[in-house]
């Protein structure tokens, strides 16, 4: 009977310890299976939000550089497509960047204004502050701005849905990465 007794501490032992070990192990696994945990200094882009602009993140202020953009190449556009760009106003509503987390303040207070004769206009607060030209690849589906303002010279790939325009700086000129959405209004907004 004692070696019952004596057998069954040494089991209750023996069970314990492996328990423990087991324990041990698995929250060793667990820290080694963690994840590194992400440096303060994170590359964070963020859109158009509150805090876009705060020290700890990439920015680059710098304007895209200059480029000579060829807007007589793809010739005169469509009637169709002169017509929908110079229906009305357009404004970007917001714009994102690789390395500029502030890029929205170059574009969100400008409005485009597109004529029927490739010519455009700038314009802050109602006021024209520049006028260039612009033309429309309809096979590639790539807009070309020729202006002054570093920021919209350039060649865009173009995504549409409906009075909506996404304008992605990725194409054989632009390689900027910068993306600006424009929503097209009738009229421009009281100053």
């Amino acid at each position: 009977m004692k070696i019952n007794i004596l057998l069954g501490i040494a089991l209750l032992a023996a069970i314990y310890m492996t328990c423990k070990n087991l324990q041990k192990t698995q929250q060793e696994e667990a820290v080694a299976a963690a994840p590194a945990p992400v440096p303060a200094q994170s590359k964070v882009i963020k859109i158009m939000g509150e805090g876009a602009d705060t020290a700890n993140q990439l920015q680059f202020s710098e304007p895209p550089p200059q480029v000579v953009v060829p807007w007589q190449k793809p010739g005169r556009p469509s009637t169709s497509r002169r017509a929908f760009m110079s229906s009305g106003y357009w404004n970007p509503m917001t714009a994102i960047s690789p390395t500029d987390t502030t890029i929205y303040h170059q574009y969100r207070p400008k409005w485009l204004k597109f004529h029927d004769d490739q010519t455009f206009d700038i314009i802050i607060q109602n006021k024209v502050v520049e006028s260039g030209n612009w033309a429309f690849d309809e096979d590639k589906f790539v807009l070309y701005l020729s202006c002054k303002d570093p920021y919209f010279n350039n060649t865009w790939n173009i995504k549409e849905r409906g009075f909506r325009m996404i304008l992605v700086g990725n194409t054989d000129i632009n390689i900027t990465g910068i993306q600006i959405r424009l929503d097209m209004k009738n009229e421009l907004p009281a100053n």
